[in-house]
């Protein structure tokens, strides 16, 4: 289950990415979507202080990720296969991180227990997609705030929302 675009991915500007995060070092942070390291390590280097626990659906992300985190020891990411029941502990994350919305959307309602008071989501879209859309009014029900669209390049869009 490998995404299509994931070479596209790959080149994304994490800087612009991490610019628009309202993440701090210390926070507790849930990746859906390792994309092969990309996304757990650029959170793992800038939560220092924190944690990240990271879920994903492909065995082959799974293992070119394992072998990134180590390779560069980086001892504050948690890789976990995805299933199709996740527990978190309640109010224990800062923010979450969805790289894949299509394969990742059905997780939402669980991370609105495990969210703490004025934590974030973010949600990164494949714009050239037009299977990816999201639903604002399912996000504003679980008790979401919309804070900003960004384009991150040509082809990526960043949703932010405040909980």
């Amino acid at each position: 289950m490998v995404n299509n675009n994931n070479h596209s991915i790959l080149k994304i500007d994490t800087h612009k990415i991490i610019a628009t995060l309202p993440i701090m070092p210390y926070q507790t942070i849930v990746c859906m979507g390792a994309e092969e390291g990309l996304f757990p390590i650029l959170f793992g280097k800038y939560v220092f202080d924190g944690k990240v626990i990271t879920y994903e659906k492909s065995k082959s992300n799974i293992n070119k990720t394992k072998k990134m985190l180590k390779k560069i020891n980086l001892g504050n990411v948690t890789l976990k296969e995805y299933a199709n029941e996740i527990k978190i502990s309640p109010d224990s994350v800062d923010g979450v991180f969805i790289s894949d919305w299509n394969l990742y959307n059905n997780t939402l309602e669980i991370f609105t227990k495990a969210l703490k008071n004025n934590s974030w989501l973010t949600i990164l879209i494949d714009s050239n997609n037009k299977s990816q859309s999201i639903p604002k009014s399912q996000i504003s029900k679980l008790g979401f705030k919309k804070d900003s669209e960004i384009f991150i390049d040509g082809q990526h869009k960043l949703y932010n929302f405040r909980f």
